[in-house]
């Protein structure tokens, strides 16, 4: 979640129905109680009480409940109409204000090499929409008509992926390497770039955020929301970005991609590109995209459980070895983002941990343009202590 996210939900809380919003069904309940107990004085002159099982009490109890639904659907409706509380169709909708529409998912992308073993003196035709697989029922397909021109061994072609979305961009170089698509004399394809710009459809929390960047789109000024905007647009599921300017005129651009991983070449020479269209690009700037430089820590520690908790040891152990993780994730997804053992701490703790014994990692600062990265990893379990 970028540091727009945080300004967003720093704003006030909201409720449109006033005094219900904190245990309202409870308190609607009371209150209708007392109106119908005080119009039956009124009417009869009689004072009564209503027992937990009078019928009269049911009554009125059910006539909450589908009253205090009303009240939510109010209040639904109206925080519909607010960015920090929109969702779905709503929030599509509070996008066409700025012009703002949900990105749908998007096919990765490989280059694909077809190769020959013998030169050959005519060109040998790879036509467009051949395709290939790592033999998994997943297809790439070539996008441009290319040649291998007489005389060469391979030609480089791009291509897509036949599905869309993130699942696409697991395949390392090398590994799509069967041709489905036979082509005359051509002999072995293989993809020389991973697979990568797999995207799934845009998530309510990416598209909020584009949304509320969106102001910053039209700077003429190349201001760093409006690159953030921009490159959020190209990428929305992209963990983190930092923008800094090294000199005038000089705009650097590091960017984690989902989950905080560190971008392939493919995938920086595609931002680029896009970041560097003149409709988004100020005249005189100078972009370099890049991944962050990187600052390796490791994780060494013992953990005790307290004997309490005996029952739940095996458990508390699985919970503790994905705490662990997540940490990991949560230290590598931000730029810039210092290395803190307190941290790792907290997580272990959480997760049922009596204490908690941390050789490394060491506090250290991470600088702008930086990222921890993870080196190895080694955790044991100590045993149960007395609490």
């Amino acid at each position: 979640m970028g540091d727009s996210m945080k300004t967003i939900y720093d704003y006030p809380d909201i409720s449109f129905i006033g005094e219900y919003a904190v245990d309202g069904q409870k308190k609607l309940l009371n209150q209708m109680i007392d109106w119908f107990l005080e119009k039956r004085k009124e009417v009869t002159g009689e004072t009564i009480t209503l027992g937990e099982a009078d019928e009269r009490r049911l009554m009125i109890q059910v006539a909450a409940y589908y009253l205090f639904h009303g009240f939510e659907m109010v209040d639904s409706a109206g925080k519909m109409n607010l960015l920090k509380y929109s969702i779905g169709g709503f929030l599509e909708n509070l996008g066409t204000f700025k012009g703002i529409s949900r990105l749908p998912a998007a096919a990765s992308t490989v280059t694909l090499r077809f190769s020959i073993n013998e030169p050959r003196e005519n060109a040998i035709i790879i036509p467009k929409g051949s395709r290939a697989t790592a033999g998994d029922g997943v297809f790439f397909s070539t996008t441009e008509y290319m040649e291998i021109d007489a005389g060469n061994l391979h030609v480089d072609v791009p291509a897509v992926c036949s599905k869309t979305g993130t699942s696409g961009n697991i395949y390392q170089a090398g590994e799509i390497k069967a041709m489905e698509t036979r082509i005359p004399f051509v002999d072995a394809v293989s993809n020389v770039t991973p697979s990568a710009n797999g995207r799934d459809i845009e998530t309510d929390e990416e598209l909020r955020e584009r949304i509320f960047l969106a102001p910053d789109a039209y700077s003429t000024a190349g201001s760093e929301d409006s690159y953030k905007f921009h490159a959020r647009k190209y990428d929305p599921a992209m963990a983190d970005i930092q923008v800094m300017v090294p000199s005038a005129g000089e705009i650097s651009i590091k960017v984690l991609t989902a989950g905080g991983e560190i971008p392939n070449e493919e995938y920086i020479s595609s931002l680029q590109k896009y970041i560097s269209d003149p409709t988004i690009k100020p005249l005189t700037d100078e972009i370099a995209v890049s991944a962050p430089d990187q600052i390796q820590f490791d994780v060494n520690l013992t953990y005790y459980i307290g004997k309490s908790d005996t029952s739940k040891a095996e458990t508390i152990q699985k919970t503790i070895d994905a705490a662990i993780s997540s940490y990991i994730k949560w230290q590598q997804s931000a730029i810039g983002r210092d290395i803190n053992p307190d941290e790792l701490i907290k997580f272990i703790k959480n997760a049922g941990a009596k204490r908690v014994v941390i050789k490394s990692p060491e506090y250290a600062v991470v600088k702008d343009g930086y990222c921890a990265r993870l080196r190895t990893k080694s955790v044991t379990y100590g045993g149960l202590e007395d609490d």
